[in-house]
Formats: C-alpha cells, structure tokens, sequence
C-alpha cells in the first residue's frame, strides 16, 4: 500500500482539484459527498434531485457528461455496469468529448476488467488516462469515509489522484499497474462474501432446525475457527432485527455473473459459486427485480422451513 508523503498530503489540501463526479447512486453519493469542500467539485446524474442535494452542499452541476468534463481534470464514475460506463464516456456528449489531455477518469464502477481495458485504450488516443477503483465494504463505511478503494493502473497516474482518492476513504489499496486488476479482485471478493453468506446462512438454519438458539450459535460461530466478517456482522444483524446489508440482488448477480465469466475464460471450474449464484437468482425470481440482498435470509428461512429468530430472541438482542 502506497501511503502519501506529509508533504504531499498538505499540498494537495491546499490546492484541491478540479473534480467531476458522475453516478450519484446509492453508492456513489456517498462517494462523491465526501469530495465536497476539499475540491472544486462538478457532478452530473440522471436525477434532478440527486444533481440538487449536491448543489445545496456547494458543488456544481453539468448539463451534460461532455460539460462536467471540461472543467475538470479528474473524473470519478460510479455506475451500475460497464455498458453503462461506456455510454457516459463516448455517447454523444460524452466525457470523451471534453475530456482534455492530461485528464483522468477514475472508474469506481464494479465492472468488466477487459471492457475497462478497451475504454482505456480509446482514451488514451486523446491522451487521457484511466484507473479502475472499485470499492468493497458496507455501506455505512462508504459514509463514515473508511471505506476500501481497490485500485489499479499506472502507476504514476495513480500518484497524480492519490489525494482524491484518499479524501474519499484513507483505505487506499494499490494492487498492480494493469488497468482492471482492481475490479478482478473486486469481483473474487464479492464472490467470496456471497459463499460465505449462504454457507453461514446454510449451517444457521441447520442448527435451527436442531434446536440450537440462534443467540448460541452466534455466539459460539463468531467465537471459534467457523468465524468470519460475515457472521460477525449479518448474524448480530439478525438477532436484533436489523438489515446487515443494503445492496440490490440483481447488481449481487450482475457482480457474480462477471466474476464466473472470469473463471470461465481462465478455465478455473466454480461449482460451489455457481450453487450461490443459483440461489440469488431463485431469491430475485421470488422477491422481484427490486429485491435486496437481505431478503435472501427470509428466502433461506423458507427453504429449510425455520425462522432464525422469534420476537422474544428479537427483543432481547435488541436490549443487549
């Protein structure tokens, strides 16, 4: 992990940069909000009422993703998929039609590695550069600013934009000069969290139906070698009744779908990832296109036919 110089961090709070942020979702404004005040900072999204909060704080707004990009150079994106990606940077009005040489775009999209490989190779015809910066983590993190910022390109580019980056989380994690690399990890991650998701929701439910109480075996799984972030943090959630978690299941699926096309063009066989996308896709088919990852418990629970808690166990985890 690069770390800036004192120096270096003062400077860049002095001058601040020009910065443009587009995709003011449920994750990006979080993102984007903590750039406020530390920087010249543009924004542009499809909601009016996104582009108008953001205005109240002091930030700019663009008519057009071609008009945020010429008055900044550097621009973040956080954006559902790829596809959309590259219709904010080549579709008529564009970024890539104001975006000046020399300029950068930080795409914290979690997207495709070889579609952001492609973007970067366009941009680099007009001499623009490009990162990838996804981020992982809750997103109570993303708005406290800590954040973890998975990041990948060259390296110099990637020190140019450090400061940016780190006054959105100092949890900054360079993982190599090729573009992509940073949402290749993003993608095994998630794909990881999703295993351990159901395989904990799996044994919960066992015990459940056992006659284990789930105060017991939180207790007894986040005390011995079953723990993970995962159970220390969904199955507390649970017990008080409270999500763990707010993220769409259908982006979930767009996420392993990308990392299992992955394991497919690297010959790497993932059955046990292949049952847990499986399973998202029984979850969105049964809640509908809206639902959230945290419904997955309730889909779970009827599965095997249990309730993890009931209004008693609810009630005292919350007074605990």
């Amino acid at each position: 992990r690069l770390r800036l110089t004192r120096d270096r961090w003062r400077h860049s709070r002095r001058t601040g940069r020009r910065a443009g942020y587009v995709g003011l979702g449920a994750m990006g404004r979080p993102l984007a909000r903590h750039l406020v005040g530390k920087h010249t900072l543009t924004v542009y999204d499809l909601s009016p009422s996104a582009v108008a909060a953001f205005e109240e704080l002091g930030a700019r707004s663009a008519s057009s993703c071609a008009e945020l990009a010429r008055g900044c150079d550097v621009v973040l994106l956080c954006l559902p998929r790829s596809q959309d990606v590259q219709q904010v940077l080549f579709a008529p009005q564009g970024l890539a039609e104001g975006l000046a040489p020399g300029a950068v775009v930080i795409d914290q999209t979690s997207g495709l590695p070889e579609k952001t490989r492609e973007f970067t190779r366009r941009l680099a015809e007009q001499g623009v550069s490009m990162l990838d910066a996804p981020v992982s983590g809750a997103m109570a993190l993303a708005v406290a600013g800590t954040i973890s910022i998975i990041v990948s390109g060259p390296r110099d580019v990637f020190e140019r934009v450090e400061p940016v980056l780190r006054d959105i989380s100092p949890n900054v994690l360079y993982c190599g000069q090729r573009v992509g690399n940073g949402q290749a990890l993003k993608s095994v991650n998630n794909f990881l969290s999703v295993c351990c998701r159901f395989s904990t929701l799996e044994i919960v439910a066992l015990g459940r139906k056992l006659g284990l109480s789930m105060e017991a075996m939180t207790e007894a799984l986040n005390w011995t070698a079953g723990r993970s972030y995962t159970s220390q943090g969904m199955l507390p959630a649970i017990m008080a009744g409270r999500a763990s978690t707010k993220f769409h299941l259908a982006l979930m699926i767009k996420d392993m779908n990308q990392a299992m096309t992955l394991g497919l063009d690297a010959g790497v066989p993932m059955p046990i990832g292949s049952a847990a996308r499986g399973l998202l896709q029984i979850g969105l088919g049964l809640q509908g296109p809206d639902a959230q990852l945290e419904e997955m418990i309730g889909v779970v629970e009827r599965m095997a036919a249990t309730r993890f808690v009931d209004s008693t166990e609810q009630e005292k985890a919350g007074r605990a």
